[in-house]
């Protein structure tokens, strides 16, 4: 689902702009009958943008709404709040912060390693990365193989070392 509402949202949303849509999360609200997303577009000038968008919940027939836009330059700090616990919050810091919920921690990583590679292939900003495991967001993809697989394999082992050690009590 996640590639049909990026397809989507670069269709209607930011290729009319001659915008390049890097990534979506979707984000909690208590609004029910619409989506909240935050994006990493890329502009034709090759500036690096975060926007916050309302997706109606019926995205195809009604139309998407930028409520806010920010520019990765002006981005000095994101913090995960807390690396030891599975927890899908995150904190930006712009002039002004923004508290962000992801739909999940894992979205949140996600969303944090293409913010990191955006920013290193566009700006190379030194933006500061706080209370993240920085395991999970360094980038580790070796021989082409997508980062996220390399972060389903790393849950494994670890998952599987916990069953090896609890076998062996």
């Amino acid at each position: 689902m996640a590639s049909v509402r990026k397809a989507m949202l670069q269709e209607k949303v930011f290729a009319p702009k001659g915008e390049k849509l890097v990534h979506v999360m979707q984000v909690r609200t208590s609004e029910e009958n619409e989506e909240h997303c935050l994006c990493i577009a890329v502009t034709r000038d090759e500036e690096v943008m975060i926007v916050y968008l309302k997706v109606p919940a019926n995205g195809l027939r009604e139309k998407c709404r930028r409520q806010e836009v920010w520019y990765l330059e002006d981005l000095v700090l994101v913090d995960g709040r807390d690396a030891t616990k599975d927890n899908p919050h995150l904190d930006m810091h712009f002039q002004t912060l923004c508290t962000w919920e992801a739909s999940s921690t894992a979205a949140k990583y996600t969303f944090v390693r293409s913010l990191k590679k955006t920013n290193k292939l566009y700006l190379q900003k030194d933006i500061q990365f706080v209370n993240f495991d920085s395991a999970y967001i360094q980038e580790t993809g070796f021989f082409g193989v997508p980062e996220d697989t390399i972060l389903v394999i790393q849950l494994c082992l670890q998952a599987f070392n916990c069953i090896c050690l609890l076998g062996s009590l």
